[in-house]
């Protein structure tokens, strides 16, 4: 689990050799502690892209046991493993395994920038998915680190290489990383161990580096006051040296979500609580009855107003009809943007620009077949008086640095009929909606301000 890789073992110049006759090692992506890690690709109609990891045979039954074992787990946020066996390159015996390729990991991220409010929620919701998969079947990740939050597709991914059963395991070789639990350096590995990881995780991710933290002191690591909340209460709560005092990712999620636990009944299933009654009904069938309760007295008053109204016109005259006039426009939904073609004003004095020029994203063939399903990024586009693009912002980036850049580049080249006020042009704000698909992108565009 913590072996440091032997790099005479696996090498780069071994690229154009091929693996147990079925896949070819294209391009060297680097080293992990397990090996080295090359592109590849998978056989079929439509060759698909790949990762093939490559490392020393030492303990080669058991680990093939455990590669076989994890290739039968099925969970849309843990990555596939499609082949695993032994190999002989230039003479030396090799064990491989081969995963799915992922375009691009957490750690290639942070460098450049932490993630935001909404990406952090983003990450740890499939993170949080996976964690239980894997222990609700006794088995725990070990290792929960940036380079290992990864995005294949338009998901978000953990390797399964390096599973292990909860419990004892080998005493470690090397240096331990911050991600390592402090039960680790003992020999015991548990389900909390990743959370300890997901919170040195967490921290690294919002404030570009990971919390201090001594080992040999036996406290609880120091969480950066710049990390906001719910994030710093939930990293101090997976940063616990003691184990049992940890966050579960049950917690992790009412933590995120406190609104949701509000809702729950009362009387929790499976904790031997009593049965509701009446006197202490669920949130849920309260808000219920009041709702009921509230929507007889609507009806009886507006019942009252027609009777009312009724009388009245049955006592007076009727008035002299009124001169013609055009339909009242039928009323819009408030869930659909008006057409940027139409460009009804938005308020009194204000009229929304229009899209004067689409560029849409110029994606190569070979790109669009990573995708599966779609991958989705929001681009905030401040257009000046003139209708031209100033400058454009990720809102959201869809996990993938490629089509990412890709839609900042198109917006760049949109053009725009300028919003108005008061009949002068004025800057505006708008958030262009890019979905990447196999098929082709497509683009909406929301005007957002004035």
């Amino acid at each position: 689990m913590f072996d440091v890789m032997n790099t005479a073992v696996t090498r780069s110049d071994w690229i154009g050799r091929v693996i147990d006759g079925r896949f070819p090692l294209l391009e060297w992506l680097g080293s992990t502690e397990q090996g080295g890690v090359f592109r590849t690709e998978l056989e079929g109609p439509q060759p698909q892209r790949a990762v093939i990891r490559l490392s020393g045979a030492e303990d080669a039954e058991a680990r093939l046991r455990d590669w076989k074992q994890a290739a039968t787990l099925s969970h849309p946020h843990l990555m596939r493993i499609f082949e695993c066996g032994r190999a002989n390159v230039d003479g030396v015996e090799q064990l491989y395994v081969v995963t799915e390729f992922a375009e691009e990991a957490l750690a290639q991220v942070i460098p450049e920038r932490p993630l935001s409010a909404v990406e952090a929620r983003e990450m740890l919701g499939p993170v949080l998915d996976a964690l239980e998969h894997l222990h609700s079947r006794g088995l725990v990740h070990g290792r929960i680190k940036p380079s290992n939050i990864m995005v294949v597709g338009d998901r978000l991914k953990l390797p399964i290489e390096s599973l292990r059963r909860a419990g004892p395991v080998a005493s470690p070789k090397g240096e331990l990383q911050i991600y390592d639990a402090p039960e680790i350096a003992s020999g015991t590995i548990l389900p909390a161990s990743d959370v300890w990881s997901l919170g040195i995780t967490l921290v690294e991710a919002l404030a570009q580096r990971a919390p201090t933290w001594d080992r040999s002191t036996y406290r609880d690591p120091a969480v950066p006051a710049e990390i906001p909340e719910p994030f710093a209460a939930i990293a101090r709560a997976c940063l616990k040296c003691d184990a049992t005092k940890r966050a579960t990712p049950a917690n992790i999620r009412t933590m995120l979500n406190p609104s949701a636990s509000r809702e729950e009944p009362a009387g929790a299933v499976g904790q031997g609580a009593p049965a509701a009654t009446g006197a202490h009904l669920p949130v849920r069938e309260q808000s219920s009855k009041t709702r009921t309760v509230a929507i007889l007295a609507a009806i009886v008053v507006v019942l009252a107003v027609i009777v009312y109204a009724l009388t009245r016109s049955h006592s007076s005259q009727p008035a002299p009809p009124a001169a013609s006039s055009p339909a009242p426009a039928a009323t819009s939904d408030l869930s659909q943007p008006p057409s940027s073609s139409e460009a009804p004003p938005s308020r009194a004095g204000t009229r929304k620009g229009e899209v004067a020029e689409r560029v849409m994203p110029d994606v190569s063939a070979a790109a669009n077949r990573t995708i599966e399903g779609k991958v989705g990024v929001v681009v905030r586009a401040n257009v000046s008086a003139s209708g031209a693009v100033e400058n454009v912002l990720p809102e959201s980036h869809g996990h993938s640095r490629y089509f990412t850049d890709k839609a900042l580049d198109a917006a760049r080249k949109w053009t725009f009929k300028p919003a108005q006020k008061d009949g002068h042009a004025v800057p505006s704000v708008w958030s262009l909606r890019f979905q990447f698909r196999r098929s082709g992108p497509e683009v909406s565009a929301v005007q957002v301000s004035p």
